[in-house]
């Protein structure tokens, strides 16, 4: 009896009745491919089932990290917000700072016009250096914005699944903002 190995594609000629391939080269090739879909099924639903368990907590994280990245990504190249030295370098060669300090005004996390690119110096070592950032973030985005910023203090709650879309959105933009640099 004359059949199609599922491995190779080759005709050939089956000793039994229910054999389905021509070697057994074949049967490892396709039992192999057999058990990287499994595995590839299983950290699918792995990750699902670890996104379900993650805590608010976990997600905020998650995105902070997310819209931090993006925050370097659109600034690199500029000079830092508060003491004008250029932002360049690889990953994590400069920090996203906080005007308003996300210990201080929660709500203001994940504001873009309250986040802008910050030498490591100024952040950690001035404490944000915060007097001369607000000089240039006058000069960046105005008076009128920056009195709305100042005076921004309604409570926000992120739900979990707003958490979840607004580290899926900066990740996102991250990466098409260092794509564009990069090409």
């Amino acid at each position: 009896m004359t059949k199609k190995c599922k491995g190779c594609r080759e005709v050939f000629t089956a000793d039994r009745p229910l054999q389905v391939v021509c070697s057994y080269l074949c049967a490892m090739d396709i039992s192999k491919k057999m058990a990287a879909k499994a595995v590839k099924a299983d950290k699918k639903e792995t990750k699902i089932k670890l996104d379900a368990l993650q805590t608010k907590p976990q997600l905020t994280k998650k995105a902070q990290t997310a819209f931090n990245a993006f925050i370097r990504a659109r600034d690199v190249g500029k000079p830092c917000i508060s003491c004008d030295k250029p932002l360049e370098g690889g990953p994590n060669s400069f920090d996203a700072g906080h005007f308003r300090s996300v210990g201080s005004a929660v709500n203001m996390r994940f504001s873009e016009k309250n986040c802008f690119g910050q030498c490591k110096h100024c952040n950690c070592y001035l404490a944000g250096n915060v007097l001369e950032y607000r000089k240039r973030l006058l000069k960046r985005i105005g008076e009128e914005e920056l009195d709305l910023l100042e005076n921004d203090n309604v409570l926000r709650k992120h739900t979990r699944e707003e958490l979840i879309e607004i580290a899926r959105h900066y990740a996102a933009e991250a990466r098409r903002l260092n794509k564009e640099r990069l090409d």
